[in-house]
Formats: structure tokens, C-alpha cells, sequence
């Protein structure tokens, strides 16, 4: 069964008894993890990004550095669950990873302490020349609602002359706040994202209908501030960029909204479907696909930017004057006024 449901992609697999309590179980707060979003890549367990000041932000891991192996055990063969057990521990304990970079010959070793990591969702300030700048780390219930009141903070300073909406190292999130964040900035009723699979209901498409986003939530939403459709966009997007900051990405470049700065996506958007077969086995399977506006699938594709630029030496410095891409987004908009 594991043999069968793993070679059908990277992301299906058979949950036996042995997995199946870790598989449902809500971690204790007792054991905390290193700050790594991880997908599998090329049978790897493989970083899409590392939480802003967390322990493997700090040592330096990257987008798309593959883990070789976890305290001298190797991840080869292995499956996600197995290698998100051996990265959490208690809170002060360290964990040595073998990592291979792509691009380098030699493989390398960092060492990480568990603690508990906490990056805030949303950053927003004022950049030079009246330009604003939100970076979104993390896309979760409430994400929408602070780019909203971030984005008012700065308008009331002054109107913008165009607005850098930085999605580097994001590795999305919640989908249905994903569409509303990129909603929020194209005219209603344009194609966000759409889902493609074999059964009926895997079969969606999702537009910039705010009626339709918002219904079926409880709390009362604040509304969307209407010069959020015409201001002026550029994204920035990197390796780390992925699942639901791809569509956001994606939705803005394929309406015309903006352009997209920095380095190919990571190329994540699938669906999985969880089937329960016993009270203690289950099967994931890979049920839907993602794809852009533009017909494009994410999975294993990513986007391509429109100009390149590398990414800060830190990703702390992102939004500051350290930050290549920050500087051609405002050059970019500096150029057209």
C-alpha cells in the first residue's frame, strides 16, 4: 500500500497505524520545531522557507536546500511526517542537518535549536517617494484584514504612488484567504485561481467576487478600501515564494495588476483529500491542481518573473535600504511616473 499510494506523486501517501495518531494529533505545546515549511522534492524532504528570525533563518537554510539526512538519520525514501517528528523536540534541543544546496558540490551541516518561533503575519511601512511596502510571511485567517488596515495606515500618511506587496519566502497558507488577498486588488469578478482534477468537485474556479468570498463568515469584515484596485503594484517573489503566495502572484500578474521582481517561485498548488479506511488508517491522495488565470499549472512549474533581482543577504533586511529588490521595485515605479 505505501509503495503503491507513494509512486503516484510526492504528496500521496498511506497513513498505517503506526502514523495515523501523529497524523491527527494536534502537536503538544511541549514541542516546538526549528521554523522550516517543508515539501517533498525529488524523494527529499525539501525547505520552501524558514520563519523570519527563526533558528533555520538565522543559521542561513534556503529556499529549495534539500535535507539529506536529520541528526545522521537519512531522509531518503522517507516521508514528511517522518521528517517533521525528527525536527521538532523540546524547546532547547538541537538538531543537526545534512543539507544539500543545489548548485554546490559539497554537501553541508548546519546545527538548529528547537524554540518556539513567532513572525508576524504582516509588515507595513512608507518606502521612499511615497511608495508603500507590505510583506505578507504568512497567509492565515486574519492576513487579509491586516494588509487592509496596514494599506489605510499609509494612505492616510498620503495618497501612494504605488504599493510593493513583498511575497518573498511566503509559503501561503489558508486558500480561501489567499483569493481574498489577491481579490482585494483586481477589479470584481476577474479569474483568480481555478482547481482541475478528476472528480466533479475538484473541478472550481474562483473569482474576485467579494459577495462570494466573504459569505459564510461569521465576523462582520471590514470593507476593502477602494484604492487598493488602482494603486500602482509590484510583487516580489523568490525560491520561498509558494502555494497560496503563487496564486496571489499569479492572479495579479495574469489580471495586469502588477509585475513580478526576484527569482522563480518554488511551483506548489496541489489538493489533497484525506480518506479515513479504519479507525486507525487512512490514505492522502492527491485529488486537484492548481492553476492560474493564465492556464498555467503551479505544481512543479512556479513563476518566472518579469525582472530579476537577488534577494536580500537576510531576509530581516527585506524592506529596508539592504534589500535589492525593495530598490528596483521603486526605481520600477519611478521609471513609469
Amino acid at each position: 500500500m505505501k509503495g503503491m499510494l507513494n509512486g503516484l506523486d510526492e504528496r500521496s501517501k498511506y497513513i498505517d497505524k503506526e502514523e495515523f495518531e501523529d497524523f491527527f494529533q494536534v502537536p503538544s505545546k511541549d514541542v516546538v520545531g526549528v521554523g522550516l515549511e517543508i515539501a517533498f522534492r525529488a524523494g527529499l524532504p525539501t525547505v520552501v522557507a524558514a520563519v523570519d528570525g527563526s533558528s533555520a533563518d538565522r543559521a542561513g537554510l534556503r529556499p529549495k536546500d534539500y535535507i539529506l539526512a536529520i541528526d545522521g538519520h537519512s531522509m531518503e525514501e522517507s516521508e514528511i511526517q517522518d521528517a517533521v517528528k525528527r525536527l521538532r523536540g523540546k524547546p532547547g534541543t538541537a538538531v543537526i542537518l545534512a543539507i544539500r544546496r543545489p548548485g554546490e558540490t559539497e554537501n553541508r551541516s548546519f546545527t538548529l535549536v528547537r524554540e518556539q518561533t513567532y513572525a508576524k503575519p504582516v509588515v507595513g511601512q512608507r518606502a521612499p517617494f511615497a511608495i508603500g511596502y507590505l510583506r505578507i510571511r504568512i497567509v492565515n485567517e486574519s492576513t487579509p484584514a491586516d494588509v487592509r488596515a496596514e494599506f489605510r495606515k499609509m494612505q492616510a500618511a498620503g495618497p501612494l504612488r504605488g504599493l510593493v506587496l513583498d511575497l518573498r519566502s511566503s509559503p501561503g497558507g489558508l486558500l480561501l484567504s489567499s483569493i481574498e488577498l489577491a481579490a482585494m486588488f483586481l477589479p470584481p469578478n476577474a479569474a483568480v485561481v481555478s482547481s482541475v482534477g478528476r472528480l466533479p468537485e475538484s473541478n472550481q474556479a474562483w473569482t474576485a467576487n467579494s459577495d462570494e468570498i466573504l459569505k459564510g463568515k461569521n465576523a462582520k469584515h471590514d470593507e476593502w478600501p477602494e484604492a487598493m484596485k488602482s494603486v500602482p503594484l509590484v510583487v516580489l517573489v523568490n525560491a520561498g515564494t509558494a502555494s497560496g503566495a503563487e496564486i496571489i502572484a499569479a492572479a495579479l500578474r495574469d489580471n495586469g495588476r502588477a509585475k513580478l521582481i526576484g527569482s522563480k517561485t518554488f511551483g506548489q498548488g496541489t489538493i489533497q483529500t484525506v480518506r479515513k479506511l479504519s479507525k486507525d488508517a487512512a490514505i492522502k491522495l492527491t485529488t486537484a491542481y492548481y492553476k492560474t488565470p493564465s492556464g498555467l499549472q503551479l505544481q512543479g512549474n512556479g513563476l518566472e518573473p518579469d525582472l530579476q533581482a537577488p534577494d536580500p543577504a537576510r531576509m530581516e533586511d527585506a524592506g529596508t535600504d539592504q534589500d535589492p529588490g525593495l530598490s528596483k521595485a521603486i526605481a520600477s515605479f519611478r521609471s513609469s511616473s
